[in-house]
């Protein structure tokens, strides 16, 4: 073995199974996991880096099923806003003071946080993507899901727009964003840490005709189409202006036949039950975004609802601006507390069924659940250990029960995270990157986010949001 944590606990999460693993090792042989079962089993003669496990939880690496990283410069920038005023008066002033290099910086500020926190697979969905991969994801050795934004709006002053005034589409910009993300499966299809899917922005930001040559193209190349969908009051106008006052976003793609299993449904908060009966029959997945949705929108998403009725379902981060973060700990926490007040029942979304919707259920929705989501022989080495050690974490009991399970979910931050393995690689040991300069990046973002803010202080003044409003006020 290249590399193994010895004397830990081990949870394997395989056959929907906690596969709870006393006194257990896990052993990688470059890229993949060659070894998992108790340490008297194991030579550790022949391995040639060990990690002593002892008091500590080894499991897999998790998995962010949908993220804006590019934005995360912004932070704190566009909160306690009516869901109407989000994008058009409370990001969108802002996000047009980001030039290129903002963005990469704002994406390495972002995987570095959710690496730090424990992921280890990003579903990035952003425009020109390549770039991100190129510069933030490769070098740090994440592994990616690269999903170019396909948007067909005209370049027009959104926020001198009525909520009711639909956008005009420009079909050549969809068209070239779309030759984009076809040239993304040819530039990366030899890449092990990288994957591809299709991302149509949403049904109010893409015309049909577009639709459907993406989905011609996702059955061409067996991918996926990760769109947003039914995301709120301000996609309804448009979506009801568009096609009429009785329609709605999952009507239309059904309708012409764009909802099935090619379709990863982000967000669906403006979903009717019965239409979220149609999309699981029709075996749709779905994204929920916690934290995001409950800001941005002052909405539960329904992933409990779309998982109880047999939806396969992952959770993403979306972008810092609108939650604050990128740490699936607190998406865990957030949706499982949500969902026991919403529904008045304290067995909701129990702990172990948060952790399978952050690891294989994640995978899945990517369809990567043969290589990553599992500690399995053969599967490859995304592994995160925590130190269970820790004030929050303690006490740390086995018997009569695993208190560690409920404890990952209500009590752990993402701080405990101390060890983690992409693809064989050690990333993060003993809480420090291995070959990144973190203070640096932090350094960087500040200084640059300070000008960003500055600069756009006018146009952010003279959009008129609610935030406008509680500045006047001393209240921010």
């Amino acid at each position: 073995m290249d590399l193994a944590i010895v004397n830990a606990w081990i949870l394997t999460l395989a056959k929907n199974r906690l596969g709870i693993i006393k006194n257990g090792t896990i052993g990688i042989e470059g890229d993949r996991i060659g070894f998992i079962g108790s340490t008297d089993d194991i030579d550790t003669k022949k391995i040639d880096v060990i990690i002593d496990g002892k008091n500590h939880l080894v499991m897999p690496g998790l998995v962010n099923s949908h993220i804006h990283t590019s934005l995360t410069l912004l932070r704190g920038g566009a909160q306690d806003l009516p869901e109407i005023e989000w994008m058009n008066k409370g990001i969108g002033p802002l996000a047009k003071h980001l030039d290129s290099k903002d963005l990469i910086l704002g994406s390495k500020l972002g995987v570095l946080e959710a690496i730090k926190t424990g992921t280890t697979t990003f579903s990035e969905y952003t425009r020109d993507v390549a770039r991100l991969v190129e510069q933030v994801y490769l070098p740090i050795g994440a592994r990616v899901v690269a999903t170019e934004t396909i948007n067909e709006v005209a370049q027009v002053n959104k926020a001198a727009l009525k909520p009711s005034d639909l956008y005009e589409f420009d079909n050549k910009k969809g068209q070239q964003a779309l030759t984009k993300n076809d040239q993304l499966f040819e530039k990366y299809k030899n890449k092990p840490l990288v994957s591809c899917m299709y991302g149509p922005q949403a049904l109010d930001m893409v015309s049909l005709d577009t639709l459907k040559t993406i989905k011609e193209n996702a059955i061409s190349r067996n991918s996926k189409i990760h769109m947003h969908v039914a995301q709120g009051k301000r996609e309804r106008l448009q979506i009801t202006g568009r096609f009429g006052k009785d329609a709605s976003t999952v009507k239309v793609l059904d309708n012409h036949e764009l909802l099935d299993n090619y379709l990863v449904a982000v967000h669906c908060h403006d979903t009717e039950e019965q239409e979220r009966e149609l999309m699981v029959s029709k075996n749709v997945k779905m994204v929920g975004c916690p934290s995001s949705i409950s800001i941005i929108d002052g909405i539960i998403p329904p992933i409990y609802h779309y998982f109880s009725l047999g939806g396969k379902v992952g959770i993403g981060t979306d972008q810092a601006p609108g939650p604050g973060n990128h740490n699936l700990f607190r998406e865990m926490r957030t949706i499982s507390l949500l969902t026991k007040t919403q529904f008045r029942d304290p067995t909701a979304f129990p702990s172990w069924q948060m952790l399978f919707l952050i690891t294989i259920f994640g995978a899945e929705i990517l369809g990567l659940e043969k290589e990553i989501g599992t500690l399995e022989i053969g599967k490859r080495a995304d592994v995160i250990s925590f130190d269970m050690n820790n004030l929050l974490l303690t006490p740390m009991v086995s018997n009569p029960f695993h208190n560690f399970i409920p404890n990952l979910v209500h009590s752990a931050t993402g701080t405990e995270v101390d060890n983690v393995i992409i693809d064989g690689k050690l990333i993060i040991h003993q809480r420090k990157f291995t070959s990144i300069n973190e203070q640096k990046i932090i350094d960087e973002a500040n200084k640059r986010a300070e000008k960003i803010f500055a600069d756009a202080s006018d146009d952010w003044k003279a959009a008129g949001s609610q935030m406008v409003k509680d500045v006047e006020k001393g209240l921010i």
